[in-house]
């Protein structure tokens, strides 16, 4: 199964928090996990903001290092984007589950409103 994680997942997963449940931790271990460029570009504006300490250089580098893969967004995912109710205003979710679709892939998220959008999602919390 290939699982795209939402942006708050990975940083979850690369700081070994405790709010990711040890059945979430097995099911990211044993799958493939995909990571969008648009969670890289949003770790770098809020790194550039200060709103997060991660360098996005850092952050992709340590998603790669455990196993990861970097899903380049194509032309297809944003046009796709136009195609999705509006259910959720940010951007970056608003593309990575417009991949999700795209793709057939399965969302890793703790945000409920992914579900809304008739896409497979595995919680995670």
């Amino acid at each position: 199964m290939a699982l795209l994680l939402d942006t708050q997942i990975v940083l979850w997963w690369l700081v070994g928090s405790k709010k990711l449940t040890a059945s979430t931790l097995e099911r990211l271990e044993k799958s493939r996990c995909l990571v969008s460029t648009a969670s890289i570009w949003e770790v770098a504006i809020k790194y550039r903001l200060g709103k997060l300490e991660i360098n996005p250089v850092v952050f992709r580098d340590e998603f790669l290092n455990v196993g990861g893969q970097i899903l380049n967004i194509s032309d297809t995912h944003v046009i796709h984007t136009a195609n999705l109710p509006d259910i959720h205003n940010d951007p970056f979710d608003r593309l990575m589950i417009s991949q999700v679709k795209v793709e057939g892939l399965t969302a890793v998220t703790a945000d409920a409103i992914w579900a809304h959008y008739g896409i497979k999602v595995l919680k995670a919390q």
